[in-house]
């Protein structure tokens, strides 16, 4: 047997295990830089929700007359969102993914229903203990 030719095939063999190695070393860093990515994207609408709960319960506990304005940045991460009050909650959709706050306590809202557009300024407002959410320019 030639010596040369076996060794030829042994370092074949080993550069392709190799390289076969950092291919997956490859693909799992990806995968989890893309994993990282995802939960930063959550991150950013759960602090949303959480700011828009907290305001919605401070404006309803500080009683008739008080009111709070507050502005919805105008993309999460690069990208566009729907921001929807109802009696059950405040809900985020984005990036295909929903994020919602608990519920409220109470039927505490003026409407039914609101949805709010990225980058407005809304003001929360109590009247008669009940919130009203109006857009300002």
């Amino acid at each position: 047997m030639d010596s040369k030719g076996i060794f030829n095939i042994e370092l074949f063999i080993s550069l392709m295990i190799l390289l076969i190695i950092f291919a997956m070393i490859i693909s799992f860093s990806i995968e989890e830089f893309s994993s990282f990515e995802e939960t930063q994207n959550r991150k950013e609408s759960r602090v949303l929700v959480s700011d828009i709960t907290e305001i919605i319960m401070d404006v309803y506990i500080k009683g008739d007359g008080f009111s709070r304005r507050y502005e919805l940045p105008s993309k999460i991460n690069e990208e566009t969102y729907i921001l929807q009050i109802n009696e059950s909650g405040v809900y985020i959709n984005s990036h295909y993914q929903i994020t919602y706050s608990q519920t409220f306590s109470k039927n505490i809202l003026k409407s039914k229903k609101y949805i709010l557009k990225p980058g407005y300024v809304y003001e929360f407002r109590n009247i008669n203990n009940s919130i009203e959410i109006i857009q300002n320019n």
